[in-house]
């Protein structure tokens, strides 16, 4: 028997409504569904491909890694010419821990917080193009949906995971 130690989280398993297995999620995955489930209470590592950056050798030296620090999401939500919208503002503190590239960090630092910023808003729509193709919302956009926009949802609640959605993100980093 294991005392005195702790269950740490590396994935997720999605069930749907009727709580069947639909989807299996990685550690970083389950990482980007806890922020924006406004979740993510704790730290976490993350590690992204910086594209421009060269790759060559043993190691893929286009990557880097960093700590998440204070992580608050907004979901703004409209109902416009017969699509939901989903406005994401992401506001994290992140703490860089590994950077396998030469980089200028005094002259090119807001540079490299843009290109996070955008490799982050890719990492969340393919996350969330899996999740849509799965046809379930462990986001809660649709509880956001009948909270803000009630009668448009009532009149696509019936097929909610089959509605059609557009969303947009935006990235603020401290």
């Amino acid at each position: 028997m294991l005392e005195n130690q702790e269950v740490k989280l590396k994935g997720s398993a999605l069930l749907d409504h009727q709580g069947r297995y639909v989807l299996s999620l990685g550690y970083q995955e389950t990482v980007l569904l806890q922020i924006l489930q406004n979740q993510a209470d704790k730290p976490a590592s993350l590690t992204l491909s910086i594209p421009g950056e060269p790759k060559h050798g043993l190691l893929h030296l286009n990557k880097l890694s960093f700590n998440t620090g204070k992580t608050k999401t907004k979901i703004k939500t409209a109902y416009r010419q017969g699509k939901f919208r989903f406005d994401l503002n992401v506001d994290m503190s992140i703490w860089l821990t590994e950077r396998l590239f030469p980089y200028d960090m005094r002259k090119k630092r807001k540079e490299l917080e843009n290109t996070i910023a955008g490799q982050m808003q890719k990492e969340f729509e393919t996350l969330i193009g899996k999740i849509k193709r799965k046809r379930i919302d462990p986001f809660g956009f649709g509880l956001n949906a009948r909270a803000y926009e009630y009668n448009a949802f009532k009149k696509a609640e019936d097929r909610w995971g089959k509605y059609s959605a557009s969303r947009t993100f935006m990235f603020r980093f401290r």
